[in-house]
Parts: C-alpha cells; sequence; structure tokens
C-alpha cells in the first residue's frame, strides 16, 4: 500500500499529538506534509517534528483549502463547532476525510456532510474509534455468529473518571455546551455509536434525563479557595488541580492547559486560565442543563 499524504487542520492535542505521532511511529503508512493551526507554538511544533515545508505551514484552515487539492486526504481536529466548515469545503476539493467527533452540533449540517460524501464519492471517517478495538470487534463477533442468541437489550455504561470529568468538562474546553459540545455529544457520542454498531439496526429514539447535584454552589466548602494553588483545603480534594498537573508534565492533561511544559508554565495557568477550582466554577456547569433535560427524537431512515 502506498503512503498516504495527509493535510492536519487544527495541531492541538488529538491532532498534533495522537494522529501527528502515530505519522511518526508508522511513516511507511502516513505522511504529513502540510498543517494549518493558529497557536504559533503548536505549528512549529508540528512542522519541525514532521519536516514541512514553509509553504505548506497555514494558520488557518481557510488559507490551506484555498489551494489547489494537494495531498490524499485531510485530517481534522478541530473544536467540536468548528468541524462543518473545514470539512465540507475539503470533501469539494476532492479530498478524503478523517474527522474527530462529534461530526457536528447540528443535525442538518451532518446530513449535508454525509451528502457531500457520497456526491463526491470520497472516504469520510468519523473517529468512532471503539469499533477496531479487539474487546468491541470481538463482541460484535459473538453477537453475529449467534452464539448468545438473540438479542433483547443491552446495558452500557461510561464511567468517566473524577479526575478527567473536572479536566475536561468541568475546567477544560467542554465546560459550556454554547462554547463546544454537550457531554452526550462530546463524549458519549462513541457510546451511541457502538450501541448502534452491535444492535446493527437505526436508532428511533433517544432520551436523556437526570439534575444537577453535586457541583452546586451550596456544597463548596466553607474553607474552599477560589483557585486550588491558593485554597487551604486543596490538599484534601480529589479535584486538585496542583495533584493533577503537576506530576503528568509533558503528558496528558498537562500538555493541554499550556504548550510549554514547565512549573512555572503550570503555576501561571493554573493561576490566571480557565482551570478554576471546580466548587466555585458553578456557573460554567451550566451546559449540564441542556444535556440533562435533552429529549431527542431520531426517527429512522
Amino acid at each position: 500500500m502506498d503512503r498516504i499524504r495527509v493535510a492536519l487542520i487544527g495541531a492541538g492535542q488529538r491532532g498534533k499529538d495522537v494522529y501527528g505521532n502515530y505519522g511518526l511511529k508508522y511513516p511507511q503508512n502516513i505522511e504529513f506534509i502540510a498543517v494549518a493551526e493558529p497557536n504559533d507554538l503548536k505549528r512549529k511544533e508540528f512542522c519541525e517534528k514532521h519536516n514541512i515545508l514553509p509553504e505548506n505551514e497555514f494558520k488557518t484552515w481557510e488559507e490551506l483549502l484555498t489551494k489547489d487539492k494537494f495531498c490524499d486526504a485531510v485530517i481534522i481536529a478541530t473544536p467540536d463547532n468548528t468541524h462543518f466548515q473545514p470539512a465540507s469545503q475539503a470533501l469539494r476539493k476532492g479530498y478524503h476525510i478523517l474527522l474527530e467527533k462529534p461530526m457536528s452540533n447540528n443535525p442538518a449540517e451532518c446530513i449535508e456532510l454525509g451528502r457531500l460524501a457520497e456526491e463526491n464519492n470520497k472516504v469520510f471517517m468519523i473517529c468512532h474509534v471503539l469499533r477496531y478495538t479487539p474487546f468491541y470487534s470481538t463482541l460484535k463477533a459473538i453477537i453475529e455468529e449467534g452464539e448468545i442468541g438473540d438479542m433483547m437489550t443491552i446495558q452500557h455504561n461510561e464511567n468517566i473518571g473524577y479526575f478527567h470529568f473536572a479536566h475536561s468538562f468541568v475546567r477544560g474546553n467542554w465546560r459550556n455546551s454554547e462554547l463546544s459540545s454537550p457531554l452526550i455529544l462530546q463524549k458519549s457520542c462513541h457510546d451511541l455509536d457502538i450501541l448502534l454498531w452491535l444492535v446493527g439496526s437505526n436508532c428511533t429514539r433517544i432520551t436523556s434525563f437526570g439534575e444537577l447535584s453535586y457541583f452546586k454552589s451550596e456544597r463548596k466548602p466553607k474553607e474552599a479557595g477560589s483557585r486550588c494553588l491558593s485554597c487551604k483545603i486543596e490538599n484534601e480534594c480529589p479535584y486538585s488541580a496542583k495533584k493533577l498537573y503537576y506530576k503528568n508534565i509533558g503528558g496528558w492533561p498537562t500538555t493541554v492547559i499550556t504548550e510549554t511544559q514547565t512549573v512555572e508554565s503550570i503555576d501561571k495557568a493554573l493561576e490566571e486560565g480557565l482551570m478554576a477550582d471546580v466548587f466555585l466554577n458553578v456557573t460554567i456547569m451550566l451546559w449540564i442543563i441542556n444535556l440533562l433535560y435533552l429529549n431527542l427524537k431520531m426517527e429512522s431512515q
């Protein structure tokens, strides 16, 4: 198989550190020849690692896609609510696409992207990776072979680690659905996809319910500070930013909060950034309301 030549749009943790590192580990499979990334440090780092020519280094995806088609495929790893425009334009340009999940926050945009992929006869793949893991592929084979009889029901749990939830969905990029995606899309689209795949038939209805019960102002300990660095009970708190980020310098999730992996840079991120104390940042949890009272009906086609 010939090596695939790829342009990366969005050199963040997923684009630069996951897909980019895959390219470095398996250069016989994939070669990154271009990148679009507004963050100068991330873009420069990616270009140096992959020996990208200066003429193929772009600050925006618009600049990259202004050029005539010059490689085989595009990997799009931009924030959730910015998938549609680069994906639709890349499909029209004739690129195959690997698009980070979720496909879009807007059902109409999902339908339009599917139409464009079919119209242009291009591979358009969403990063629902669980289908390709040994566990789920084995489970799928068992179901299809009928070893356990007819499927009547599935119980499936998405257990998010408390540290992961605090990092991503309280402090981090997905703290507010108005700025990105609600939890049911950003995290649980994996679960929805794997359930659809295992069952082997279309979904007709999704119902989501619950309530905001823990990250509320009345549950804030009296001694808690506004930031973990100045909190009197930080050493007792399982959500302590100090416990999470300083011990993971150079790795996830510390690489997400600052481009420069030094103690000084982490100090600055925890003092000035969005990674504030989870008890006081109750307002950023309001996106949960959108999720908890969501009642979607997806009619089967």
